[in-house]
């Protein structure tokens, strides 16, 4: 005799009394903080669509429960509206978070649409809700980069070696359909590609159309460095499983207390480097303090950004970057060169001296030395043909000059 957990109600009896969706939902559940937070905010005046309703016509969903399910979608990972349609009808938690409302996929999607610059500034009104209710800590933040990939496909991105490459096999195709054409009527030829002199002509007409386009886009990319088509603001970067996407850069600051996100912005910048003082100056708004202490890796590592942090009450801790040396050479990395500030140099590992060669007006020290064109050592030093070169960042002056 099997003997299971069972539960010995008919799901087709009607109950005397109706099941409580109150019940089933924990008193810690997060959707009730969303319950909460969503029906507390005054969306006539953050100018929400819907905000005031019209006495005749159809009615519409009101914002607050419409943002309800947008935060519960984010918390979830739930993305797409047809997704988060399909979870009003089965989810037992967004069931008493909209009281059984079930808004199809387009209402959704418009309900973004129609607020997108809205729904960014909800979370400043939640970051300021838990500054008001002391959950952040205001002595130290934590600043990382993580990256987002963007809403359009890889081969909607163009750089500047794809469009080389695409050029080239244009140009490629239209020299070939051009001798096809040349000897389309033949009698001897010993072509094996049957097209007729219609065909060849339109191929013909497309390559030189598609390398018309692509002369215009290279002019673009030249100037921008890469273009996507679906989503235009992102760029292709590098991603933790060591491959590339078309992504955005997330930037985020964390308070050290209860780790909530207190400052968050976007950048299409692949790189962390440059971006130490602007997140740091956001959670030091964030927060209404006069200073603040900033913990970031190496990435942050920039020399202009610290000295900001500096000059504005910031106290930045950051990973030192150690870089290896070019050739991989660890008796050649960075930190092997010494320098010396009554000559404005740095002493290589044989003794040379590598001086600045850079103009006054610049915001980055450049030192070579001549000596790398003559070393024994230099193939162990570095890959580049005119020598080792090092660089540092100027300090700004109040002029707007460097020194």
């Amino acid at each position: 005799m099997s003997r299971y957990i069972t539960n010995n109600t008919n799901r087709n009896q009607i109950s005397l009394l109706p099941m409580s969706l109150d019940e089933m939902i924990s008193e810690d559940n997060p959707v009730r903080v969303i319950d909460i937070f969503a029906d507390n905010i005054n969306f006539n005046e953050m100018g929400f669509k819907y905000a005031n309703t019209k006495m005749t016509g159809r009615k519409p969903y009101s914002p607050a429960d419409m943002l309800k399910l947008y935060l519960y979608g984010y918390f979830n990972g739930i993305r797409t509206s047809r997704k988060l349609e399909t979870e009003c009808k089965r989810n037992i938690e967004l069931m008493w978070l909209l009281n059984e409302l079930k808004p199809d996929y387009r209402t959704i999607a418009d309900f973004r649409k129609d607020n997108i610059t809205l729904v960014k500034d909800i979370f400043k009104h939640f970051s300021l809700l838990c500054n008001e209710l002391g959950l952040h800590s205001k002595e130290i933040v934590a600043i990382d980069g993580s990256k987002f990939r963007a809403n359009n496909a890889r081969k909607k991105n163009l750089t500047k070696g794809k469009i080389a490459k695409m050029l080239a096999y244009f140009e490629q195709a239209a020299e070939r359909y051009l001798e096809l054409l040349e000897h389309s009527d033949d009698k001897d030829s010993n072509n094996t590609v049957t097209y007729s002199k219609e065909e060849l002509q339109l191929k013909l007409a497309n390559a030189t159309q598609r390398i018309h386009d692509l002369t215009k886009l290279k002019q673009h990319v030249n100037e921008n460095g890469e273009v996507s088509f679906t989503d235009k603001d992102a760029r292709l970067m590098g991603v933790n499983n060591m491959g590339f996407e078309v992504s955005y850069n997330m930037q985020t600051a964390v308070e050290a207390k209860n780790h909530l996100i207190v400052a968050a912005d976007i950048t299409n910048s692949p790189a962390d480097q440059g971006q130490l003082y602007e997140m740091a100056t956001q959670a030091k708004q964030q927060l209404g303090v006069n200073d603040i202490t900033v913990l970031a890796d190496k990435g942050y590592y920039n020399g202009e950004c610290l000295e900001k942090c500096e000059q504005d009450n910031i106290i930045a801790i950051v990973s030192k970057q150690n870089p290896p040396s070019s050739t991989g050479n660890a008796d050649y990395t960075l930190d092997k060169f010494k320098y010396a500030p009554e000559k404005d140099c740095y002493i290589c590992p044989q003794g040379e001296a590598l001086c600045n060669v850079s103009s006054d007006d610049t915001k980055e020290k450049l030192y070579r030395s001549k000596a790398c064109k003559t070393c024994l050592h230099k193939d162990q030093c570095t890959k580049n043909k005119r020598g080792r070169q090092n660089s540092t960042w100027r300090i700004s002056r109040s002029d707007g000059s460097y020194g």
